[in-house]
């Protein structure tokens, strides 16, 4: 045999090792990778994550990845399973797989009931074997479904959405997709959604994150079908910044729509945005936890609690509600401005309101529940909003002339007192 010949094995068979070496790193980071990520989502407080039916091998992989959620009904939990199959390479791992929801004691799929056979919400993605970070597409099929009791017609036309992870220590995962336009009817009725895009970017613990979402809707049509012009709402969008720490507990939205028609005629548009902060983070996230563990326990909604029952609930976690208080939270109307043509509207306000948590922390569920123990929980309420160039009607009924130049409203919180203008209305 050649020098040269025994070369070119020798080059053959070292690439041939280091192709199999390389997948079979691809293989093992993919594991490590999938195990990772289940223990974080086990580790949050309201889902029980596992990975089942696990075939491990150099150059694929197959597996599903199941999430229970506790709903809080009587119809038992909802678990989220995700069959997968990974393809592993030299750079990257490859995932396919498709997305149930299954609902219930027994369990029934959720989304074979409205999607119809042979359709499936599917997800395929990449992971890169040396930062860690990926891509996955969720690709929503388009369906036709009609409530056989209401008889709602909902026509879908599919969507997309993209999440990514930047692979780093600290999670953070962003979130992109658009729904394409759908109409819900029900008989002469007829609403129409139109394009809708999704924005998101969450990054943290589960008592150490900031989460900023966005939604856009470019159109909303609404027909009553009684023959009149259907009204349209266009460039509809809202925005919302979360912030928790252990230190506080910090949320802002905004929400605002372009513009309101029937017909020829635009009828209104606006704006708001409100703030909500000096909550006490630590006691939040342990109130959210451990609220959940009993409403878990209880197998009900709290809204369909007896009140008894809603009561023996509030007495177990009222140590991190009113500590969550303690730091005399506030809500502000950062802005408020509608406008409307047709009706002569140019309206503006601002505003706040404060809970005073001195001392809070020495209350208890059962003194909310008289009437002195309601008072002294109002006296710690005190606010002032302004309303400028409000509406004639609400002018009126404030006690202002709808005539006045300067119908401006200042509403003032003090306790159980409110006044409007400097007069008490109650």
């Amino acid at each position: 045999m050649g020098k040269g010949l025994i070369t070119a094995t020798a080059v053959v068979v070292i690439g041939a090792a280091g192709y199999v070496g390389g997948v079979a790193y691809s293989s093992q980071r993919f594991e490590d990778e999938m195990a990772r990520m289940v223990a974080e989502l086990d580790r949050s407080s309201d889902i029980k994550a596992t990975r089942e039916d696990v075939d491990s091998g150099w150059f694929g992989s197959t597996g599903r990845v199941e999430m229970e959620l506790a709903t809080g009904d009587g119809e038992g939990p909802m678990r989220i399973v995700l069959p997968y199959e990974a393809g592993h390479g030299l750079l990257s791992t490859t995932m396919q797989g498709n997305f149930k929801v299954l609902y219930g004691t027994p369990s029934r799929d959720v989304f074979a009931e409205v999607l119809g056979d042979g359709k499936a919400i599917a997800f395929d993605g990449s992971v890169d074997n040396f930062s860690g970070a990926s891509d996955t597409t969720l690709t929503l099929p388009a369906f036709d479904w009609q409530d056989p009791e209401s008889g709602t017609r909902i026509d879908f036309q599919g969507g997309e959405l993209l999440a990514s992870h930047d692979g780093g220590d600290t999670p953070e995962i962003t979130v992109d997709g658009e729904i394409t336009p759908f109409d819900i009817t029900n008989g002469a009725e007829k609403v129409s959604v139109g394009t809708l895009s999704l924005n998101g970017i969450y990054r943290g613990a589960d008592n150490d994150f900031r989460q900023d979402d966005k939604i856009v809707l470019d159109t909303l049509t609404i027909d009553n079908g009684t023959g009149q012009p259907p009204v349209v709402a266009s460039d509809i969008r809202y925005s919302g910044e979360t912030r928790l720490d252990p230190t506080e507990l910090r949320y802002l939205m905004k929400l605002s729509v372009q513009d309101v028609s029937a017909g020829d005629q635009q009828m209104a548009s606006g704006d708001v945005s409100i703030s909500i902060d000096r909550l006490q983070g630590a006691a939040v996230y342990d109130f959210i936890t451990q609220l959940q563990g009993l409403l878990e326990e209880a197998g009900k909604p709290f809204e369909e609690l007896s009140e008894e029952q809603q009561v023996a609930i509030l007495e177990k976690v009222e140590a991190p509600l009113f500590t969550m208080l303690s730091t005399s939270p506030r809500m502000t109307l950062e802005s408020l401005n509608a406008k409307s043509d047709a009706f002569g509207v140019d309206m503006q306000g601002d505003g706040q309101m404060i809970l005073d948590g001195a001392d809070i922390t020495d209350l208890t569920i059962q003194e909310l529940q008289t009437v002195p123990g309601q008072q002294a929980f109002l006296n710690r309420l005190s606010g002032r909003f302004e309303f400028r160039n409000v509406p004639p009607m609400m002018a009126m009924m404030a006690g202002v002339s709808p005539q006045a130049a300067d119908r401006n409203l200042v509403v003032e919180i003090d306790g159980d007192s409110v006044k409007i203008n400097g007069t008490p209305i109650y």
